[in-house]
C-alpha cells in the first residue's frame, strides 16, 4: 500500500513539474510579433510604440528569469503567461502604428515636396523682379545660386521620397522650400530698399 502511495506522489510531482514549463508558444508569438513591428519601421514611424512594446517583452522576461531561478516545483508561469499576452498586444500596436505613421510621413512629404516646388518658381520669377544696377549683379548672382542649391536640395528630396525614407524627403523638402522662400524674401526687401532710396 505504501508503495502505491509514494508512485502516486511521484506522478503527481511529475504532473505538477511538467505543468510548470514557460510558455514558449506566447514567447515565440512576442518575439514575432516585435520582429513584425520592426519590418514596419516602428523604430523610425512609432518608436514611443516600439518602445512599449519591448519594456512588456523586458518585464514577461525578468518574470521567467525570476520563476526560472525557483525550485521546479514552486514555478508558476501564469503571470509571465499574462505579461506575453500583454507584449504581444502591444508588439501588434506598435506594427500597427509603424504602419500609420509611415503613412502620414509619406502624405506630409508629398506635400512639402509640392510647395517646396511652388516656392523655388515663385523665387525664380522673384529675382527677375529683383532690382538691376550698378554693384547688383554680385547679389542677382548669389539669388540664383541659392535658387541652384534649393533645387538639388528638392532633388535629393525626391529622390529619397522615391526610396520610401518619407521623414529624410520631408526635410529635404523643408529645407529646399526654405532656401527658396528667403531668396523671394530677399528680393522682396530689395525692391523695399530701392523705393526708400528714391524718396
Amino acid at each position: 500500500m505504501k508503495k502505491l502511495f509514494y508512485l502516486l506522489v511521484a506522478a503527481l510531482l511529475l504532473t505538477v513539474v511538467a505543468c510548470a514549463k514557460p510558455p514558449q508558444q506566447e514567447i515565440d508569438a512576442v518575439t514575432a510579433g516585435l520582429d513584425s513591428a520592426k519590418s514596419a519601421e516602428a523604430a523610425t514611424y512609432a518608436p514611443d510604440s516600439l518602445r512599449a512594446a519591448e519594456d512588456a517583452q523586458a518585464a514577461m522576461q525578468a518574470e521567467l528569469d525570476t520563476q526560472q531561478q525557483k525550485f521546479a516545483l514552486f514555478r508558476s508561469y501564469k503571470k509571465a503567461t499574462e505579461l506575453a499576452k500583454t507584449a504581444q498586444d502591444a508588439a501588434k500596436k506598435a506594427e500597427a502604428d509603424a504602419v500609420a505613421g509611415k503613412e502620414k510621413a509619406r502624405q506630409e512629404a508629398e506635400t512639402v515636396i509640392a510647395d517646396a516646388k511652388t516656392a523655388i518658381e515663385k523665387a525664380k520669377a522673384d529675382v527677375k523682379r529683383a532690382p538691376r544696377g550698378k554693384g547688383s549683379q554680385a547679389d542677382i548672382a548669389q539669388l540664383n545660386a541659392d535658387i541652384t542649391g534649393a533645387e538639388t536640395t528638392l532633388a535629393e528630396a525626391e529622390s529619397t521620397y522615391a526610396g520610401g525614407a518619407y521623414l529624410d524627403a520631408k526635410a529635404k523638402a523643408e529645407s529646399a522650400k526654405s532656401a527658396a522662400e528667403t531668396v523671394s524674401a530677399d528680393v522682396e526687401k530689395a525692391i523695399e530698399m530701392k523705393k526708400g532710396l528714391r524718396k
